[in-house]
């Protein structure tokens, strides 16, 4: 009995029905203006920079601190977003938004099927360059990406006010360890946003990549 409700969770589980379900929870409005912190380290744990995502109803904006410089990574309008000053579709701002780059995690998702990953049951969703990615069969949370040699997992969700339920721990490995480490760590609210804070800064862009 067990083993046919999930493969009815699977019959009738799309990519498109995950994807729909993350939009719907990091794209909801925030009730106040927030920040929330990521801090991204190296194996060791000490800083390399901090990235700082900015919510205030359906607006968004990512900005990347060096300590000596900021840049805007990120922004999304309301209606569509924009990465280095470049229209991003709506797969590409979620994944900015909850791993804070376009990775393809998500839009590489192509087939749908039932797998079992740490003694819990999961979906797994491939692509047709070997990708794999385990997700959360109740909740349609990403929990393992594994392409070639490099591994990321998703762990410790934290639900947040107009983001919905974000990693607030992502750990990125390949054959020779740790790579990156990402927490989030600090959330704010009721932070002072100033007048077009997400609009769309192309000039800006320009001369960051030149």
């Amino acid at each position: 009995m067990l083993f046919l409700i999930f493969s009815l969770i699977v019959c009738t589980t799309t990519p498109t029905d995950i994807i729909e379900h993350l939009t719907e929870s990091v794209f909801a409005p925030s009730n106040t203006p927030m920040r929330v912190t990521r801090t991204h380290l190296n194996p060791q744990e000490d800083e390399i920079f901090k990235e700082y995502i900015y919510k205030q109803g359906y607006k968004m904006r990512i900005d990347v601190d060096f300590g000596d410089s900021t840049i805007t990574t990120f922004v999304y309008n309301g209606k569509r977003g924009f990465n280095r000053g470049g229209v991003l579709s709506k797969i590409g701002s979620l994944e900015m938004v909850l791993f804070g780059r376009r990775c393809g995690y998500l839009g590489t998702m192509e087939k749908i099927s039932f797998s079992s990953y740490e003694a819990r049951d999961n979906l797994l969703a491939t692509g047709r360059q070997g990708n794999k990615l385990y997700l959360d069969y109740r909740t349609y949370l990403p929990m393992r990406f594994e392409w070639m040699n490099k591994v990321v997992l998703f762990e410790e969700y934290k639900t947040i006010d107009g983001l919905g339920d974000i990693p607030s721990l992502i750990v990125e490995s390949s054959i020779d360890g740790v790579d990156e480490i990402i927490r989030i760590t600090d959330v704010d609210i009721h932070v002072i946003i100033p007048a077009n804070f997400f609009s769309v800064p192309k000039q800006r862009w320009k001369e960051a990549l030149e």
